[in-house]
């Protein structure tokens, strides 16, 4: 029965996408991998090969490593802890490629964070060090040295930690909503996270590993746009100093109307809207999730410190036309973009996995991308989560996904391939200019404005529909305040 499951999902998750390669890793039974953003489950090294971990079991963390041009280091991914383990993220070491994961246990009453290390690449032999106490839900980050560090929640706040060191950075609640990314270049670290009572989102940095700080920035002050609440935080990856943040906001309130943000702090304008989602309110989301949400980012580092880096985005999306039968909830698949531009504009989304019977969740985005999209996601065989009380558990595949780069630049849709249309998302006086001439642009409420005379408009979101093969595109617009 798991050998013809393994067939036929191989099967949907690259129909109509011949070039996307799948790959199944392992096993699990957990079916809510991340109860907050999208973490760091997958991390591509391009000297030395693919590492993964995942959450399998009650307390169960599980490792594997491809090498270079070489097939997986184990049949079955090992098992890194004896004893149970709350899994955090993955990093590595870039000095010498030794894995680092993150964890943290409940010992004698009280919370420890600790870090598991491999004695050598891709060897599968860890080693476990605590790192703090009456802390959890830790992540890690290492920077250029290959020092860890670590964000973590103690006292509903959320802290920087590491073995010599620690920081409150601001209030975040009882709840997961963090993310923290650092810089393989230089020695930045990145915090985002979202405010569990207010959904505020906020980001702040240190440039010198935790030396010294710059002020925490509340960004849903400076959304451009009515959409600036968080359900999770959201994700982010580094060039060399330039952060780049994808995050999913909503109005605090309505799941079902999604907007997938950029954010860079050292680019004019700071944001750029990658695409709105609406999911109707007759189908049923699952619990505690956005209609998209958990978007991961990577980037192609070949043009650092550039206008043209490359960035690509991944996230979960429900859909509406594939509803589990037993549990009554939207089946989701994996979708991404991409941005040649450092994130100012954006491609057309892309459907990356095929509805079928499994719901695709949880993608985790290797940070680096060369040529390759390294995605690792789950393909529950059930919508929802049992952990939650939304079915029953099931033992589901744990999918690598191997997605061309090229894939954003000319892609399919409605069956039909198009070449993706460079539009910018902002609409200011430079970018008014690079609009193309044939188009309708609409208001939010899908009423019909004038194309004249555009730096009138109000600020606000705008929709332009433009002729293309397959009949409309439809891409979002930006007026800033």
């Amino acid at each position: 029965m798991a050998a013809r499951l393994l067939i036929l999902l191989t099967f949907a998750l690259t129909a109509g996408y011949p070039s996307v390669i799948t790959d199944t890793v392992g096993w699990t039974t957990r079916d809510r991998q991340f109860p907050g953003p999208a973490l760091r489950y997958i991390y591509y090294d391009t000297l030395r090969g693919l590492h993964i971990t995942y959450k399998d079991g009650y307390g169960a963390i599980r490792y594997s490593f491809k090498p270079r041009g070489e097939n997986w280091c184990f049949r079955q991914p090992v098992l890194l802890n004896p004893y149970p383990r709350n899994l955090g993220s993955l990093d590595i070491n870039i000095t010498n490629g030794r894995p680092l994961i993150s964890a943290d246990r409940l010992e004698q009453g009280r919370r420890v964070v600790s870090c598991f290390s491999d004695s050598n690449a891709g060897a599968g032999r860890f080693y476990e060090t605590e790192i703090a106490t009456d802390a959890r839900f830790s992540l890690v980050a290492a920077a250029r040295f290959g020092y860890p560090k670590f964000a973590a929640i103690r006292n509903d706040s959320l802290y920087y930690l590491s073995p010599w060191s620690f920081r409150n950075l601001g209030p975040i609640g009882p709840f997961p909503r963090h993310n923290i990314a650092a810089s393989k270049i230089s020695s930045r670290l990145g915090f985002v996270w979202a405010e569990h009572t207010s959904r505020k989102l906020f980001f702040r940095e240190t440039p010198d590993n935790g030396g010294t700080w710059y002020p925490v920035h509340s960004l849903s002050d400076s959304v451009p746009g009515p959409l600036n609440r968080s359900l999770f935080a959201g994700s982010l990856v580094y060039d060399s100093i330039q952060p780049h943040l994808v995050c999913d906001l909503y109005d605090g309130t309505d799941r079902g109307k999604v907007q997938l943000w950029h954010y860079c702090p050292y680019q004019r304008p700071a944001w750029s809207l990658i695409c709105e989602y609406r999911f109707p309110d007759t189908a049923r989301l699952g619990l505690h999730t956005l209609a998209l949400d958990r978007p991961a980012i990577g980037i192609d580092r070949r043009r650092i410190n550039s206008d043209l880096n490359r960035l690509y985005v991944v996230w979960e999306q429900f859909n509406p036309d594939n509803i589990d039968p037993v549990t009554g909830i939207a089946r989701t698949d994996i979708w991404g973009c991409a941005s040649f531009d450092n994130g100012r504009t954006w491609t057309l989304p892309v459907r990356l996995t095929q509805p079928d019977e499994t719901s695709k969740r949880f993608p985790s985005l290797a940070e680096v991308v060369d040529d390759t999209l390294h995605i690792l996601c789950f393909a529950d065989r059930q919508a929802g989560s049992w952990e939650l009380g939304e079915g029953n558990a099931t033992r589901n595949a744990v999918i690598h996904l191997r997605v061309p780069a090229e894939i954003f630049t000319s892609q399919p849709v409605e069956n039909h391939s198009i070449t993706a249309l460079r539009i910018p998302t902002i609409l200011n006086a430079r970018t008014v200019n690079l609009l193309p001439a044939d188009f309708h642009l609409y208001d939010r409420t899908g009423r019909k404005v004038p194309a004249r005379n555009l730096h009138l408009l109000p600020a606000g979101v705008y929709f332009m529909q433009i002729p293309a093969p397959s009949g409309q595109i439809v891409q979002p617009l930006v007026k800033p305040e």
